[in-house]
């Protein structure tokens, strides 16, 4: 055939999404399209054989690479436990997080659904076989890592608070109803999260299978500022991070399996699908350029389908980061070019703001600072009825002395510092 262009590769992968495939053949396809300068490898894998975590490494694994070349890890964060506990603010927050973070996750089947916009389905029984894909282009991981350093944050922390804006964008070129409305807009995204203890060994088996959890996060697309989305944003992400709700919606979801019936736990799912509008997922890949026969991956995506409108991708390889988005047209007439066009346009808009400065309106700092003062004062209180709070200072003041030790500090500082 003749070559095509990428336009026409994402059609493809659209169209593919539509074909059921034979259950009694391995659930798994391999497409190779001729396109203009080279040639792209489209794979379908069913996700029942295993979860993103698993099934990237395994194409990893067939890949050729230089001896250099791993899969990017993102580096987690090391808590500094001292430094948290001679903190009393940090410490009443953390602490009031993991509560909200169990009641959250307890009660989530009971909170109202998303407002309803034109990047919602109605229902999950309007979803169809007629997917469309697109992806943006490709943007320097450098760049978000800047961005994300600018405001003590991540470059997931950055991808998310682009999606915010992107999603804000779209809805208000479409004049839709939802950003007039009364009250708070929510968005609300599905985030899957890794409840592997460890990293996936694609030589065992159990490692297979689907092994995450989807937490619901809420996008503030109420917020239209760029330094407002950006920080925003970073509180969510850092909130859903210490949330131990990942751990409760897993408990809950496996007594569900064994107590309930299958039509009754799968009305139950598509129940909670409906109070979200879309799903986000990312995947690392590797850092320098991997080869297939030799012949060097210049690009590399990936999209899964979901019981929502609209799902969100984002992936890294080789210094950059490439984000895709599939859209259902059974109830909408969603644009993804347009999602992820607008994607890679809003990036630099927060990347601008983020490198000229951040500016945060004083009434916010004012809430957030009175919020931590409110949560100290509570969680002083409920230690002083249990009786702990002699025990917590003397915690504390021990904690310190070895925070100063292990710093060379040679000057006294204040025992609570905020």
């Amino acid at each position: 055939p003749e070559p095509v262009e990428k336009a026409e590769v994402e059609k493809f992968v659209g169209l593919t999404y539509g074909k059921p495939m034979d259950p009694t053949r391995p659930l798994w396809r391999c497409y190779i399209l001729s396109t203009v300068g080279g040639c792209a490898c489209v794979i379908r894998i069913h996700h029942s054989v295993g979860d993103g975590t698993t099934l990237v490494e395994v194409l990893f694994k067939m890949m050729e690479e230089s001896k250099d070349t791993r899969p990017h890890s993102a580096k987690k964060r090391k808590r500094d436990w001292l430094q948290l506990l001679v903190n009393p603010l940090e410490v009443s927050s953390q602490a009031f997080l993991l509560l909200w973070g169990v009641l959250m996750g307890l009660t989530f089947i009971f909170h109202p659904p998303d407002s309803p916009s034109c990047l919602k389905l109605s229902s999950v029984k309007k979803l169809s076989t007629r997917k469309i894909v697109a992806s943006a282009k490709s943007i320097p991981l450098k760049l978000f890592k800047e961005a994300g350093k600018r405001i003590g944050g991540t470059v997931n922390d950055v991808v998310m608070a682009t999606l915010t804006s992107t999603i804000r964008r779209y809805l208000k070129e479409h004049k839709d109803s939802s950003l007039s409305a009364k009250g708070r807009l929510q968005y609300t995204v599905f985030f899957p999260m890794n409840m592997r203890t460890g990293p996936p060994n694609v030589h065992d088996p159990s490692q297979f299978g689907n092994q995450f959890t989807l937490v619901p996060m809420n996008l503030p697309i109420h917020e239209e500022d760029p330094s407002q989305v950006l920080m925003t944003t970073k509180q969510y992400c850092d909130e859903m991070k210490a949330s131990p709700m990942a751990l409760i919606i897993t408990i809950l979801n496996k007594i569900a399996m064994n107590i309930l019936s299958p039509q009754l736990y799968h009305k139950i799912t598509f129940y909670l699908f409906e109070k979200g509008s879309g799903f986000v997922t990312n995947v690392p890949g590797p850092t320098k350029p991997v080869y297939i026969a030799g012949h060097e991956v210049t690009d590399m995506m990936f999209y899964v389908p979901a019981f929502v409108a609209c799902t969100f991708t984002i992936m890294s390889y080789n210094g950059s980061v490439n984000f895709g988005c599939l859209v259902d047209q059974g109830d909408s007439g969603i644009d993804p070019s347009k999602l992820t066009k607008f994607f890679y346009e809003e990036f630099f808009r927060l990347h601008s703001e983020a490198k000229s400065g951040i500016r945060i309106s004083r009434d916010s700092t004012t809430r957030t600072w009175v919020k931590r003062f409110c949560m100290l004062g509570f969680f002083f209180l409920v230690l002083y009825k249990f009786n702990l709070l002699l025990l917590y200072v003397l915690t504390t003041f021990v904690c310190s002395i070895f925070y100063l030790h292990n710093r060379d500090v040679d000057f006294p500082i204040p025992l609570f510092i905020p």
